[in-house]
């Protein structure tokens, strides 16, 4: 068994990090190798609601022309349905799982937006092909729906579809900046412990040099 850490940050208040207490002497658990756990459903997940809303987009018009009385309004509901879900899945599901990121925007009573930031602190755990696909996915179709929408945009006959590509752009570049500024956050959260830590180092050697020399 292992114990898994979280961290929350936020831009106004101070990190916590809940931790499990060391094992008595000769209790210590043993140490073995943890291998990064895989996640194949939500993977198949993430990609799959990217890839149905782009599908319907492309050739829902084809398909349902003739058969419905408005192919456009049909084509149009069903791929911001996929679109939503996406969005849901991606921020609440498969980021916490394939790269130990989770982020949302906290509205304070005062009106205020606050970025709040939760990380994994054992990244060891983190499958690296899973993260990997998370990233690319995250980044390539959004820069492909903004293709279409400024191809639509300026063909001054698709504007119809525009819409939907800027609906698509929106909620996924949503994503993209929440977890661009998350692992930043987290980043700098490992890279701030790892500087205390170094320093109370060397702060308890130099207290221990310092006692030695004055017993002596």
């Amino acid at each position: 068994w292992y114990h898994v850490s979280f961290t929350y940050t936020n831009r106004q208040d101070d990190s916590h990090a809940f931790y499990t207490p060391n094992a008595p002497i000769g209790m210590e658990p043993l140490e073995v190798e943890v291998q990064a756990p895989s996640h194949p459903f939500v993977v198949a997940f993430h990609l799959l609601f990217k890839i149905l809303a782009l599908t319907i987009y492309l050739f829902g018009l084809f398909v349902m022309e003739g058969r419905v009385s408005s192919p456009f309004v049909i084509t149009f509901i069903i791929s911001a349905i996929f679109l939503a879900l996406d969005f849901w899945v991606t921020k609440n599901v498969s980021g916490r799982l394939l790269v130990g990121l989770r982020w949302w925007n906290d509205i304070k009573e005062d009106g205020s937006n606050v970025w709040v930031f939760e990380s994994l602190e054992k990244e060891a755990i983190i499958n690296p092909i899973e993260s990997k696909i998370f990233w690319v996915a995250l980044i390539v179709f959004p820069i492909v729906w903004f293709s279409f929408f400024l191809k639509q945009l300026f063909s001054f006959t698709g504007w119809d579809w525009a819409i939907l590509c800027a609906l698509s752009c929106t909620l996924q570049l949503a994503n993209v900046t929440g977890y661009i500024k998350c692992a930043k956050e987290a980043r700098k959260q490992m890279q701030d412990s790892l500087t205390s830590f170094v320093f109370s180092q060397a702060l308890s050697a130099m207290t221990n040099q310092n006692s030695a020399t004055t017993t002596v």
